[in-house]
């Protein structure tokens, strides 16, 4: 069998177990949607209701939608990722796996390719959501700026979810970690709340991390006039993508940490 359909077998696994977890169907599926639909009653007030954003103004539904997108990909990729690789070490699974003769590449690649599968999934549900409850549109050129951000944001955040497995000891670690580190930056980084309505110094201290700049470019595609890529949120999201692969590369084990204590 080749590596790309091992890749495609696993990956499949590991939607099935996802699928199997109630915390990950919770918080990674049905929290974004309720959310969505809480944040456009509560902002846009059931009206045309807008929100200041980068100097100008976007549409208040528009802005959670993209949002949502944001908050869907760092708990798919990143709280998943750190969640699924940890517990499956500490079980033993990787360390069985890892004696295969089964690449090893495959096994991380499936990783990726779940949580391409699932932020796909939630991107399609949250904007058939905005459009059809909402009314909110994207254009063409909206589209692939979107796409854009959730390609590179998904990779960014499976890198650092690979990454987050070094300081992650246990399952339990890394289900308090992961999810915690997930909702906290989102309320500094402009998915909880605009960040017209934050003080300076959280917004200042939330983009220092990834969430904010993948948050701000997905909005972004949903506004008006021309729609130009954000330098900026690309290369932040870039720098930490690759940050999170020199870490993984250095850190990531095959071994259970119990066992190497």
């Amino acid at each position: 069998m080749s590596g790309l359909a091992l890749t495609v077998r696993q990956a499949g696994y590991g939607l099935r177990v996802l699928s199997r977890n109630p915390r990950a169907l919770v918080f990674g599926v049905v929290f974004p949607v309720i959310l969505l639909v809480i944040f456009a009653s509560v902002f846009a007030k059931g009206g045309d209701e807008s929100t200041r954003f980068q100097g100008g103004e976007i549409d208040t539904d528009a802005y959670f939608a993209a949002g949502m997108i944001a908050y869907s990909i760092m708990f798919s990729a990143f709280s998943n990722t750190a969640i699924a690789l940890t517990t499956q070490r500490e079980s033993g699974l990787l360390k069985r796996f890892r004696a295969t003769p089964v690449p090893a590449w495959t096994f991380i690649a499936a990783q990726v390719l779940r949580a391409i599968v699932l932020v796909a999934v939630m991107t399609a549900a949250l904007l058939a959501i905005a459009h059809l409850v909402y009314g909110v549109d994207l254009s063409a050129e909206g589209f692939a700026e979107l796409a854009i951000f959730v390609v590179l944001g998904t990779a960014a955040m499976c890198a650092l979810g690979v990454a987050l497995t070094a300081v992650t000891t246990t399952p339990d670690s890394a289900s308090t970690i992961a999810p915690f580190s997930t909702v906290l930056l989102a309320f500094v980084s402009g998915v909880f709340i605009p960040t017209d309505e934050l003080p300076r110094f959280l917004v200042d201290a939330g983009r220092v991390f990834p969430l904010a700049h993948l948050a701000e470019g997905l909005q972004a595609a949903f506004g008006t006039g021309d729609v130009h890529l954000s330098g900026t949120n690309v290369a932040v999201l870039a720098l930490w993508g690759v940050g999170g692969i020199v870490v993984a590369a250095r850190t990531f084990r095959w071994q259970p940490r119990a066992a190497a204590g």
